[in-house]
C-alpha cells in the first residue's frame, strides 16, 4: 500500500475530473500502440479468455516507482503472460498528459520529473497514452484495474503477484458448450458469526460460460447438507450473459455451511465445467461475553487515518464508533488516499476504549479500512482486540488482517453458576458516589460463594484487584483507599461464582 503525498495526490486528481468507474462496470474498449509500435486491442485480449491487469501510473510518482520496483507486475507477467501459462496480460500506461515520452526512460530528456527508467527490466507492454488513462477515469496514481474476460472491470490495490492471480482466478472464463457458473455471490450478510438467529437472503449472478445459450437451470440452497430451497430459472443467456438469482429469506441458527449448487442446466444437459457450480459460505457460533462491560483495544498501522469502526446492537443501531468519520461505514476499499477527518487516528498508535453495553443480547463490531488492505500486516502490525472486563488480559475477539471491512458478531449472556443460586440478588452498593479518599463497597450474599473483583479505569487498565476468597452468607464490607487515584470515572466489576455485577463510580478531589 503506497499512498501519494498530498501534493502529488492533488496533481493526480486535477488531471482527472470525472468520477471513477464503478466496480463491475463494463470496461471501455481501446486500440492503442505501445512504445515499441505494437498495436493492442483490449477486447481481442478478453475474447481470447485472458484476464488483463492494467496499471495507470505517472513517471514522477514516488509510490508508483516503489510499487514498480517491487516487480509484482513483472513477476505476474512472467508466470501468467505469454511466456507463462498465457492466461493473462499486463498493460502499463503512463497517464499524465504533461510528461513527455522521454520520462519513461529516466530524467534525461524528461520535460518534468522522472523517478527512474520505467522500461528497463520490463517485458510487458508499456503505453504513453493519457487518453487511454482518461477513458478509465483514474483519479490517482497508481491505479490498478483487473479486467475479466466478460469485460467487467474491477479496481484492485497494489497487490503482490500471488494476490493478483488469486483475484484473477475469481473472473468468469468461458469454456465448453454447456457451462453455467455461480459468480458475485452474496450470502445476504457480511457477518459470519451467528448469535441466536441470523436471517439471510442469499443471491448470486448466474453466468453462461458456454458457447450454447443458457435457457434453464435448477439451483439448490442447503444448510448443513439439508436442501431448504430450490430455484428454477428460465430465460435466455448468450455467452457471458448474466441473470440475478435471489433466494427467499432464511434464518440460520448456530454454525454450519450454507451451500449454493447448480444441479442441472438446459433441461438436464451435463455441465462441461462443474468447478464453478458450487459456492460455500461458512458460519460460526458467535463468541460470548459474560459481562456488559467490554474493553476495545486498537493498534493502527502506518495509515491510521484509513480506519473507522462501529459497534451495533441487534437492530443495527450504532452504539459506539471511532476513527475517521470521512471514511464511515461505507468507505472501505476505495484504494485511494484518504485525508484525515474528524476522529482520525494517528499512525502506529494504541487506542483503548471502555464500552458499557446496554445489556445482554447480540452485538456486532464493524471495522472499515479506506484503502482495502486492513490494518495488518504489510504496512504496520495493527490489530483490534475485544476483551471482557472479567479478563482484560485475554481477548475474546481479535483480528486485523482483512480487506475493506471486517464485521464480527458476539453476544453478551447472563452468567449462570452452579454454586450461585438464582435467588442471589447480586446486591452491590458503592458509596459515597462521587467518592473522595475512600470508597465503601457493600455486598449481600444469600449463599456461600467465591467472590472476586477488579476496578478498571477508562483506558481499560486494572487499577485494583479483589483476590478470590470464599465468603459465607450475609453482608460484607470493603473499604478502598482512593487518595492516590486520579479524578475521573472508574468501573467496579464484582463477581460471586460466575454471577457478576458492574458498578460505575466517580473519584472527585
Amino acid at each position: 500500500m503506497n499512498k501519494l503525498p498530498a501534493l502529488i495526490l492533488l496533481l493526480a486528481v486535477t488531471c482527472r475530473v470525472s468520477a471513477q468507474l464503478p466496480q463491475g462496470a463494463v470496461a471501455p474498449d481501446f486500440t492503442a500502440q505501445d512504445i515499441n509500435g505494437q498495436t493492442w486491442h483490449l477486447y481481442d485480449l478478453l475474447d481470447q479468455g485472458k484476464v488483463v491487469i492494467l496499471e495507470i501510473s505517472a513517471t514522477w510518482c514516488p509510490p508508483c516507482w516503489a510499487y514498480h520496483n517491487g516487480h509484482a507486475l513483472q513477476d505476474f507477467y512472467l508466470e501468467h503472460g505469454p511466456e507463462g501459462d498465457n492466461k493473462a496480460e499486463v498493460l502499463f500506461v503512463e497517464g499524465d498528459p504533461e510528461t513527455n515520452f522521454n520520462c519513461l526512460f529516466g530524467q534525461s530528456g524528461c520535460n518534468d520529473f522522472s523517478t527512474g527508467n520505467w522500461v528497463e527490466g520490463v517485458t510487458y507492454p508499456i503505453f504513453d497514452n493519457a487518453a487511454l488513462a482518461d477513458s478509465f477515469q483514474a483519479t490517482y496514481y497508481p491505479t490498478l484495474y483487473m479486467i475479466c474476460p466478460n469485460k467487467k472491470v474491477f479496481q484492485v490495490g497494489q497487490m503482490t503477484a500471488e494476490q493478483l492471480w488469486e483475484k484473477a482466478s475469481d473472473c468468469p472464463v468461458a469454456s465448453g458448450a454447456n457451462n453455467a457458473g455461480i459468480f458475485y455471490h452474496d450470502a445476504g450478510t457480511d457477518l459470519r458469526e451467528v448469535c441466536d438467529t441470523l436471517t439471510v437472503t442469499p443471491s448470486f449472478t448466474l453466468i453462461n460460460l458456454g458457447s450454447n445459450p443458457l435457457t434453464s437451470a435448477a439451483i439448490t440452497l442447503q444448510w448443513n447438507d439439508n436442501v431448504l430451497q430450490t430455484q428454477s430459472w428460465s430465460g435466455y443467456l448468450p455467452l457471458y450473459g448474466e441473470s440475478t438469482v435471489t433466494f427467499d429469506p432464511l434464518p440460520l441458527c448456530m454454525e454450519g455451511i450454507l451451500k449454493t449448487t447448480i444441479v442441472s442446466i438446459n433441461g438436464g444437459q451435463g455441465d462441461d465445467d462443474y468447478s464453478n457450480n458450487v459456492h460455500n459460505d461458512n458460519f460460526f457460533t458467535a463468541s460470548e461475553f459474560q459481562n456488559e462491560l467490554v474493553i476495545l483495544k486498537i493498534k493502527t498501522d502506518d495509515y491510521g487515518a484509513e480506519l473507522y469502526w462501529e459497534l451495533h446492537n441487534e437492530q443495527g443501531e450504532v452504539l459506539f464508533s471511532g476513527g475517521n468519520k470521512n471514511v464511515g461505514p461505507d468507505g472501505g476499499g476505495t484504494f485511494g488516499t484518504i485525508n484525515g477527518g474528524p476522529g482520525a487516528y494517528g499512525n502506529n498508535v494504541l487506542i483503548t476504549k471502555m464500552l458499557e453495553l446496554p445489556g445482554t443480547g447480540c452485538y456486532s463490531i464493524l471495522f472499515v479500512d479506506a484503502y482495502g488492505d486492513g490494518i495488518c500486516c504489510a504496512y504496520g502490525n495493527g490489530f483490534y482486540k475485544l476483551f471482557s472486563v472479567n479478563n482484560p488480559a485475554v481477548p475474546i475477539l481479535t483480528g486485523g488482517e482483512f480487506g475493506a471491512t471486517d464485521h464480527r458478531g458476539f453476544s453478551v449472556t447472563e452468567a449462570v453458576s452452579d454454586i450461585t443460586p438464582p435467588d442471589w440478588s447480586g446486591g452491590v452498593d458503592v458509596f459515597p458516589n462521587p467518592a473522595g479518599d475512600v470508597l465503601n463497597i457493600a455486598i449481600s450474599a444469600a449463599h456461600t460463594g467465591t467472590s472476586s473483583g477488579v476496578v478498571v479505569n477508562t483506558l481499560g487498565q486494572v487499577v485494583h484487584r479483589f483476590w478470590p476468597e470464599q465468603i459465607p452468607p450475609g453482608g460484607h464490607h470493603w473499604s478502598l483507599p482512593l487518595s492516590a487515584w486520579p479524578p475521573g470515572p472508574y468501573h467496579l466489576h464484582f463477581q460471586l461464582g460466575t454471577k457478576s455485577v458492574t458498578r460505575t463510580f466517580l473519584v472527585g478531589k
